[in-house]
């Protein structure tokens, strides 16, 4: 409210100062031995539209803008009095002077030169203290346009420059047409370079007032695009501007959100299927490549004696129990550069070798077993649990419906991690191992770790039985 007042006085007193040295130095009046009246009637006139439009302005105001102090949504009425505030509160304004040119020649009856100078002095003043006060509202406005839409079919940039350059141009060319005619023939041409000087001063104040309230939402826009063009999406910019600047702010918001959603989806996606690579290629179209042939390596993780614990434990109990599982499986895979394909119930698929490539993956893979059991040993409230590792071609890919698919990887050495799990539970070791995964580790060295032979183990749906191997309770308990 202050700072509306002080725009007020401070526009109205330039304009005012701007008359008063005018008539005392370029135009003044003849000196009337019998005119007493006419300063005591201004001044009259001055001090009663002062006491008058101060009020007001002042209960427009708080009308206007007592919702924010209550920290309240504003109402219907109040948001259509706070976008008309900046014309209420310029109104009474222009009103006192267009009143005061009037009141000056019916005084001075011959002296309507002045009183069409004062009638363009104070439409000059209004208009710079109309852009003043809209720019000292943009705040109020970014506060009610939260709690509500922007007007429909507002328009204020064309309208804000041709009042510019209306008032900074064009006024003065009419002031210098209509001289002539309401000097009534004494028109002196030596005056032409100040009415010039006035009007290039006061044009240039206008347009420059005008320019700045186009220019400083426009670079708001321009410093929001280029963070955003640097990856920072938690952009936002005020919409402050009723028009169309209000509205290209709006419009840069929503792209933002859009593509802050997009990278939180994106985000999502990447940890629902274990890796940011697959959200990648799944929004490039891998889904319709068909998937590729790969030699990989697979880590089946199974707990043991799931069933019984999940029937003697609470629901609670047992989510918290697997979570603390799931929680050691993914940091180990991940740290070895595998990712985990699916949780199914109490165990996990983890792959080595896609979707990216992994020259190393077998070696990757017995690495993250052993930090697998280590891990799980370490870590309190967790059943003990079998690890089984295969290596092998297989397709990797989509697979399912364009409106529901995911990435998996299909062949026989998922079956044989899987069967290996189911046997590396009756190892002491807990880890099984083909003979495949260790012949693609080799050389084995000591972040791979030391295997003995486990045998040739039966697998389920196999008739031949296949070479393991295990990792030695002795490595385990030095690790």
């Amino acid at each position: 409210m202050r700072g509306v007042l002080g725009l007020q006085i401070a526009a109205n007193g330039i304009g005012l100062a701007v008359v008063i040295a005018y008539l005392q130095f370029l135009a003044p009046l003849p000196v009337r031995q019998d005119d007493n009246l006419s300063p005591i009637v201004l001044g009259i006139y001055l001090a009663v539209m002062v006491l008058v439009a101060l009020p007001t302005n002042v209960l427009l105001l708080r009308r206007a803008v007592r919702w924010v102090r209550e920290t309240q949504p504003p109402t219907r009425d109040q948001r259509r009095l706070l976008y008309r505030l900046p014309t209420l509160e310029t109104l009474s304004a222009l009103v006192t002077w267009v009143g005061g040119a009037v009141l000056f020649v019916a005084l001075n009856p011959d002296q309507g030169r002045l009183g069409l100078s004062i009638t363009i002095a104070g439409v000059v003043t209004c208009t710079m203290l109309y852009l003043l006060l809209e720019g000292h509202f943009r705040p109020v406005f970014a506060l009610a346009l939260k709690h509500d839409d922007l007007p429909e079919g507002r328009r204020d940039v064309l309208p804000r420059l041709m009042l510019a350059w209306l008032l900074g141009s064009g006024t003065p060319l009419l002031a210098l047409g209509l001289s002539p005619v309401s000097d009534a023939g004494s028109f002196d041409p030596d005056r032409l370079p100040w009415v010039a000087a006035f009007g290039l001063l006061a044009g240039g104040a206008v347009m420059m007032v005008a320019a700045t309230s186009v220019a400083r939402p426009l670079n708001r826009v321009r410093y929001a695009l280029r963070k955003v063009e640097q990856g920072e999406l938690d952009v936002e910019l005020p919409v402050d501007d009723l028009g169309e600047l209000g509205r290209l702010a709006e419009g840069v918001n929503e792209l933002v959100g859009g593509l802050r959603e997009r990278e939180e989806l994106r985000d999502l996606f990447g940890r629902q299927v274990g890796t940011p690579h697959l959200a990648e290629l799944a929004a490039a179209g891998g889904f319709d490549a068909g998937g590729e042939r790969r030699e990989v390596t697979v880590l089946f993780v199974d707990l043991q004696g799931y069933t019984a614990y999940s029937e003697r434990q609470r629901p609670e109990a047992v989510v918290a129990m697997l979570n603390r599982f799931f929680r050691v499986v993914v940091a180990v895979v991940n740290r070895e550069g595998g990712w985990v394909n699916k949780f199914e119930g109490d165990a996990a698929l983890c792959v080595f070798g896609a979707p990216q490539d992994q020259p190393d993956h077998a070696a990757r893979a017995l690495r993250a077993a052993v930090g697998l059991r280590r891990q799980l040993s370490m870590t309190p409230g967790v059943l003990p649990a079998g690890v089984g590792v295969a290596s092998g071609e297989a397709l990797a890919g989509f697979v399912g419906t364009p409106e529901r698919f995911e990435y998996t990887v299909i062949g026989d050495c998922v079956n044989v991690a899987s069967r290996l799990c189911e046997q590396a539970k009756n190892q002491r070791s807990g880890v099984l191992v083909s003979h495949d995964s260790v012949r693609l580790a080799e050389p084995i060295d000591e972040s791979t770790g030391e295997w003995v032979s486990a045998g040739r183990v039966r697998i389920r749906g196999r008739s031949e039985r296949i070479p393991t191997f295990t990792m030695p309770m002795s490595r385990f308990r030095r690790g």
